[in-house]
């Protein structure tokens, strides 16, 4: 009977090395991504932060811009309400974005940042933020939210796609 069990016992031990060795070996990537992460925090959160801060404020400018002329256009006709829904729409999830933004952005800052930057009055420049060295404190942090910011990187980039196709059927209609 003891022989007939050699065989199985002799499996199960390789079975449980090679779940040991990939089990070891996807712990060591993710703490080496973690040291990464932590590592090149500076140069991620600027480069991040910025890019999201200037594509958020683009696109407010575009709404802002796109539904003035739309409640223009609707005072000489009846389509109103067709025209503005999907842009108030549009531009109520960009100030929720904004806003979410503002909230995760303000611990990586130095100082306070002005709460309603309108693009056309400010220049590029001023859309940097203005982030303060990266401690320990502030690299975890950046570990723990780098993932929320990448959220609502995904979502603006949905959004712009939504723009393009409304401008395209604004434009073909």
């Amino acid at each position: 009977m003891p022989a007939d069990l050699l065989p199985i016992s002799f499996a199960s031990v390789i079975v449980g090395f090679i779940s040991f060795a990939f089990t070891f070996f996807t712990f060591l990537r993710v703490f080496w991504e973690t040291v990464q992460t932590m590592w090149f925090a500076k140069k991620e959160v600027r480069q991040t932060l910025d890019n999201l801060r200037t594509e958020l404020y683009g696109e407010r400018a575009y709404f802002k811009n796109a539904m003035m002329e739309a409640k223009s256009k609707s005072k000489e006709s009846t389509r109103e309400s067709t025209e503005l829904t999907p842009l108030s729409i549009l531009n109520d999830s960009i100030n929720s974005m904004m806003a979410d933004f503002r909230e995760m952005e303000s611990p990586f800052l130095d100082r306070d940042e002005d709460e309603d930057v309108d693009v056309e009055k400010v220049g590029r420049v001023s859309l940097r933020g203005d982030y303060g060295h990266m401690s320990l404190r502030r690299r975890t942090l950046w570990l723990h939210t780098k993932d929320d910011f990448m959220d609502i990187q995904n979502q603006v980039t949905r959004i712009q796609a939504r723009r393009i196709a409304y401008e395209t059927s604004n434009t073909l209609s």
